[in-house]
């Protein structure tokens, strides 16, 4: 008599069962659920370790293939028997690592793509998207966490219609208009940051943070221009996950979708990040902000959409570039972010 189901499973997965079915029909009978339930957990754990498909339906096709060898030569029952619960038992291991396990590889691959796209990002080449205003906070009732000031403020500027031109990491021009009607144009060269409203003086930092404060996501710690520096944020603050949906340009590029969800209200940022991009190269077509922090005044969610790609002039992100006849001033330190007045 075996002692243990496994010693049992052992000598089966080495060919050495036959005799022992015969012999121990009745012991077969009174284990067999054991035997399917190690024969799951076996087929899990192998599973979890490494998935190779090929071999998987091989198995498979082999168990079947015996099913039938043993049905036309009239094999015992208690063999076929066998033969049919370890066949079931491995499909439904399959079945279930592959529910199990696709969450993780979600995750997994995530990351990856995340480090193409951020990759992607600090490529010195030239993107212009422009910004929409998807989603307002309503006023008709005001958050309790929120303070009466924080409730009554506005931004003073429109991000709707706004344009975003990026080179690499740190070069960024934004242009937008403000409540007045007036435009006003924020940027960085790498090594400057500046900002100018339209008929203004010209004011310069050589803070790179020092005018951000209105690009999208800059005052909640994911700055599209930037992204790449804010790579431990997303990982750490965010569930980073691939999913299967994949969309398509208008040239034919596949674009595949990555979804960040916060992690916790800890997290500056906002609570979902949604990000398109061109499977081949990282190239982000699309990114949606939604749950963005009130913070000061801004909308609820936005959306970043890819307009073009043509080269813009080598020294379009300085200053100089876009008012040759005005002088810069250096302004008055300050917290990276606020906005000149």
């Amino acid at each position: 008599m075996i002692d243990r189901p496994e010693d049992f499973l052992s000598d089966w997965f080495d060919g050495d069962a036959e005799n022992l079915c015969e012999q121990q029909g009745e012991y077969f009978q009174a284990f067999h659920e054991q035997v399917a339930e190690s024969l799951l957990v076996h087929g899990l754990l192998s599973d979890v370790g490494s998935r190779d498909e090929n071999r998987d339906a091989k198995r498979i096709r082999n168990l079947m293939s015996a099913i039938d060898n043993e049905s036309a030569s009239g094999q015992k029952p208690v063999r076929r028997y066998a033969i049919l619960v370890s066949t079931i038992a491995i499909a439904a291991s399959l079945l279930f690592a592959a529910v199990l396990l696709l969450p993780l590889q979600n995750v997994s691959a995530g990351r990856l793509c995340l480090e193409k796209v951020i990759e992607a990002a600090a490529r010195p080449f030239d993107r212009t998207y422009r910004v929409h205003v998807v989603e307002e906070y309503p006023r008709d009732k005001k958050p309790r966490n929120l303070s009466q000031e924080a409730w009554d403020r506005e931004a003073e500027q429109q991000l709707d219609g706004a344009t975003l031109f990026v080179r690499g990491a740190d070069q960024y021009v934004l242009t937008a208009m403000l409540r007045s009607g007036i435009q006003r144009t924020t940027g960085s060269d790498g090594k400057v940051s500046w900002a100018f409203r339209e008929g203004g003086p010209v004011h310069v930092s050589e803070d790179l943070n020092r005018f951000r404060g209105g690009v999208p996501g800059q005052q909640q710690d994911i700055p599209f221009m930037n992204i790449h520096s804010h790579l431990s944020q997303l990982q750490n603050g965010y569930q980073i996950e691939l999913m299967h949906e994949q969309g398509k340009t208008t040239d034919g590029s596949v674009l595949s979708q990555l979804v960040g969800i916060r992690k916790s209200s800890e997290v500056r940022g906002p609570k979902q990040i949604e990000i398109w991009f061109d499977a081949d190269n990282g190239t982000i077509h699309k990114m949606l902000l939604s749950g963005l922090p009130r913070g000061r005044g801004g909308p609820k969610s936005l959306e970043l959409e890819l307009i073009d790609q043509s080269d813009l002039a080598p020294d379009f992100f300085s200053h100089p570039f876009h008012h040759p006849q005005r002088n810069a001033s250096e302004p008055a330190h300050s917290a990276g972010g606020e906005n000149e007045r």
